[in-house]
């Protein structure tokens, strides 16, 4: 549980940065934004870092196949669109039509590609430092 928890945590900093990166680029289309969009952008956050930590969660016996971690990806691609046309009719970002579908895709994907370069920059910082530490022990 306390994995899961830090996992969540990880994963609710690194998407809340990414919406709000996306907020920030699409902001200049609205005349005026109400206070409530940072608590609206913090259940979004919450709602699919929840999602997403599920999904790195899962830990199989035998490793995935390249086909099969691409549906999950995909999949999880889909569930964050769901999640944030949900949302965003709710909040009123935007209007339930094709126009609103595309917006959501397409910040989905945007906050899936900001996500990923920090996850990625991390998850190397770390790698690294276990390497170092690894040929330390070695040299010992």
């Amino acid at each position: 549980m306390k994995t899961f928890l830090i996992n969540f945590l990880k994963w609710f900093l690194i998407i809340n940065s990414g919406i709000l990166l996306i907020v920030g680029l699409n902001i200049f289309r609205y005349e005026s934004i109400s206070t409530l969009i940072i608590p609206q952008i913090f259940a979004a956050s919450f709602l699919t870092s929840l999602v997403t930590t599920a999904l790195f969660s899962y830990n199989p016996r035998n490793p995935i196949k390249k086909g099969v971690a691409l549906l999950l990806y995909f999949g999880h691609y889909l569930v964050l669109c769901a999640i944030i046309m949900t949302l965003g009719t709710l909040f009123e970002w935007f209007e339930f039509s094709p126009k609103g579908a595309l917006t959501v895709a397409l910040s989905v994907a945007g906050v899936y590609f900001v996500s990923f370069i920090i996850s990625y920059i991390l998850s190397k910082g770390e790698a690294d430092e276990m390497t170092k530490a690894l040929n330390n022990l070695k040299d010992e």
